[in-house]
């Protein structure tokens, strides 16, 4: 941790000094001094410190207080400076695979495409574009970070936890800043942002921790993370994050048994899924967990009932070609009032919903091709595929994080991906011995 701290100081100071420059300078010299400051880290070539700076600045971006209102334009020039270092030194890059985007490719092809016949145009282009440049750009500077730093894991996780921790700190000395509605949100825009953060973050955690063959973090560091990770997941009360957590490590028990197997229990997990939230008030009665649990929002689903049956009225009229990327916010802003009587808050609460009304039908089939294509390739590496998948799965169907790009979830899921289609350097699948070697070796 220490080390961490002094190699990275100088990061966490320029991050600072973002923070400081939104809350006390305009907002235009605020997103300046933040896209040029990336700059520099940039022209440093230290990768590790770009990706960590690039996570930072996405989770910033989500926040809603308006000291932070900086991040969200700055994360469209940085994303920029991302594609055109990799673009710039190409040849260091192209002998990296960069599977995860040609899988993908398809469906970010014609996600592009739907822009053309979207009534936003332009805005469903950018949309789209960022999309695309988020799936090429963040899997191969992750395998090249890992290629200059074989530490990248230990590094990127200690953030994470600095980032848990910060939002812990605010909670303590200005809890109006890390809630909303009484809620813990640490420093993300909502409770439930907080928790797809952990929610994604935990496997990570897990894959590099794999990956690592015992070069990992010392017992004070991982005390540390596991600390601010846990705190953090109890504050925020977020029941879909707990369950898709205790998923991943469920299956993560059941990885020996077949594919088919796990499969079929994952469609009975999901399917009684409505079962246990209704049994929830009970249980919750009996732990004596009501408030903790929030078991009053049950009866509404806090909202998200009302959010699907809109989206899939809605779906009908652009059903098989979507609407464009930014359509599903269009048209929930478009009916605000309308779904605000009903008991609705914010947008669809389902990537699966959000992708076809966006893209339609096609779309969504070429998107769930391109999983299945993953799952193929990544089972074939790496047992924890499935888990992964799974969480992923589960997460998606509460929130719509997966159908955009500019958010941290889908750089860390990316970087999951990454790290499970790597090959495997070893038939045992518990091998824990050390290993000078980088990172990225494959998790078995």
């Amino acid at each position: 941790m220490v080390k961490h701290i002094r190699n990275y100081v100088d990061l966490y100071l320029i991050i600072l000094s973002w923070v400081l420059a939104g809350r006390f300078t305009p907002n235009g010299v605020a997103v300046g001094w933040c896209v040029l400051s990336y700059l520099l880290i940039l022209r440093t070539n230290d990768l590790s410190k770009a990706l960590i700076a690039f996570v930072t600045l996405l989770v910033l971006s989500d926040n809603r207080d308006p000291m932070m209102a900086f991040a969200a334009t700055a994360k469209i020039g940085v994303v920029l400076l991302l594609v055109g270092y990799v673009l710039r030194h190409y040849s260091d890059f192209r002998t990296l695979n960069n599977q995860i985007f040609k899988v993908f490719l398809p469906f970010l092809i014609f996600a592009v495409l739907a822009s053309t016949w979207a009534d936003e145009p332009f805005n469903a282009f950018q949309k789209s574009l960022s999309y695309s440049l988020v799936f090429f750009t963040v899997p191969i500077f992750f395998l090249r970070s890992s290629q200059q730093n074989k530490n990248i894991g230990k590094d990127l996780m200690i953030a994470l936890g600095i980032l848990f921790a910060a939002g812990l700190l605010a909670y303590i000395v200005l809890p109006g800043f890390a809630t909303l509605v009484g809620r813990y949100r640490g420093l993300l825009g909502n409770p439930n942002g907080m928790g797809i953060l952990l929610t994604v973050s935990g496997p990570l955690y897990f894959l590099l921790r794999k990956a690592s063959k015992g070069n990992w973090l010392d017992l004070p560091t991982e005390l540390f993370f596991i600390g601010t990770f846990l705190l953090s997941l109890f504050l925020t009360g977020s029941r879909t994050s707990l369950f898709a957590i205790l998923l991943f490590f469920g299956f993560v028990q059941l990885r020996y048994l077949s594919n088919g197997f796990t499969l079929f229990i994952f469609l009975i997990v999901i399917g009684g899924y409505d079962f246990v939230l209704s049994s929830l008030p009970e249980i919750a009665s009996a732990l004596g967990l009501e408030e903790y649990l929030r078991v009053e929002t049950l009866n509404e689903g806090s909202g998200r009932f009302v959010a699907w049956t809109f989206a899939w009225v809605q779906i009908q009229e652009v059903f098989f070609t979507g609407g464009g990327f930014g359509y599903t916010e269009l048209i929930y802003k478009r009916f605000f009032w309308e779904l605000s009587a009903l008991g609705h808050q914010g947008n669809a609460h389902n990537s699966y919903l959000t992708i076809w009304l966006d893209t339609g039908l096609i779309g969504i089939v070429l998107l769930f091709i391109s999983y299945v294509r993953i799952v193929l390739s990544g089972v074939a590496q790496s047992r924890y595929t499935l888990p992964i998948i799974y969480t992923i799965l589960f997460s998606a169907n509460f929130e719509s994080w997966l159908g955009a790009s500019l958010n941290p979830f889908t750089s860390l899921f990316l970087i999951s991906l990454t790290l499970i289609l790597q090959p495997k350097n070893s038939s045992d699948d518990e091998a824990e011995t050390v290993s000078s070697e980088p990172l990225i070796q494959g998790v078995q």
